[in-house]
């Protein structure tokens, strides 16, 4: 089996980790390559076409940002019956396109799954728990997927809804933001509270309204997801929604802050009806201070 992992970050670096842990545990061999253009994080030391060479399974753990250009860049390279499996969460500012699309563009006709839910990499790497949605038109890619992480502590289940769960990852990241952006402003548990039932309801809307199944919102790769986001510590969604609370701006990039944009634009005039993401888009977007525009929303309830 030869699997390469694209990205040795940390969701990268995790999956690594839980491959490891799965041949130990069945007494299995991998032949795994991890590679990343930043020479300092190429563990293989290998070229990306040398690692991509007979892979059966290829991870990207990449931002959305760069998934069009890197799929261009391998695709010549990738066996047509291998499987790819993509764990970013966005929507791509100039074309806006969801994961899924990005790699249906790209790949035409090949095997792929997206992996969404509560995986942060430290607590994977920590030995937690961690679980996830994988999204295939191919339940067989599902079950040959799940089989890689048997005996580890990562549990998977399956969605043939590949677009609805790569938007309720999407929805997850930016309302997160918003959530992280009312929370560092105001300090108030319940306003968090409210706030956060009221981004569910709205996740749920923006789902109906393009058409998606509104109950992926309350799954794993949905609900799941938003309520271990907002709550960690080691979530960049997070981070850069302090970061904005706080200085008014920032230089930190996140799926949910660079998908912001584009999600509105997909959504139409719609987003109108959308209170809170309307409240996102006048501190995100138009910079306006995040307290006032809190309290702005507060008063008119």
């Amino acid at each position: 089996m030869k699997i390469t992992i694209i990205g040795s970050g940390q969701i990268g670096s995790a999956i690594l980790y839980l491959l490891e842990e799965a041949q130990k545990n069945k007494n299995e061999k991998y032949l795994i390559d991890i590679y990343d253009k930043d020479e300092s994080k190429n563990l293989s030391k290998k070229t990306i076409k040398e690692c991509l060479h007979g892979s059966d399974f290829v991870f990207l753990c990449i931002p959305s940002w760069h998934l069009d250009k890197l799929l261009k860049e391998i695709l010549a390279d990738t066996k047509k019956d291998t499987v790819l499996i993509s764990l970013s969460k966005g929507i791509e500012a100039t074309s806006e396109m969801s994961v899924d699309q990005i790699i249906e563009k790209n790949i035409k006709g090949m095997r792929y799954a997206l992996i969404s839910g509560p995986m942060f990499a430290k607590e994977i790497v920590g030995g937690k728990m961690s679980f996830g949605v994988v999204a295939s038109k191919n339940k067989n890619d599902f079950k040959k997927i799940s089989e890689l992480f048997r005996g580890t502590k990562l549990k998977l289940e399956y969605s043939k809804k590949v677009h609805s769960v790569a938007i309720s990852g999407v929805l997850k990241n930016v309302y997160t933001l918003a959530i992280s952006i009312i929370d560092s402003s105001l300090e108030d548990n319940n306003t968090k509270g409210y706030f956060s039932a009221k981004g569910i309801m709205e996740m749920q809307k923006i789902m109906k309204i393009m058409r998606l199944d509104k109950k992926i919102i309350l799954g794993t790769s949905g609900l799941g997801d938003f309520f271990a986001t907002v709550s960690s510590e080691h979530s960049q969604n997070r981070k850069v929604g302090t970061d904005i609370s706080i200085h008014g701006s920032t230089n930190l990039l996140s799926e949910g802050l660079v998908s912001l944009p584009p999600l509105i634009k997909l959504i139409g005039k719609k987003y109108k009806k959308l209170p809170m993401l309307c409240m996102l888009e006048r501190i995100v977007v138009e910079k306006k201070d995040a307290k006032k525009e809190i309290e702005k929303f507060l008063a008119e309830i």
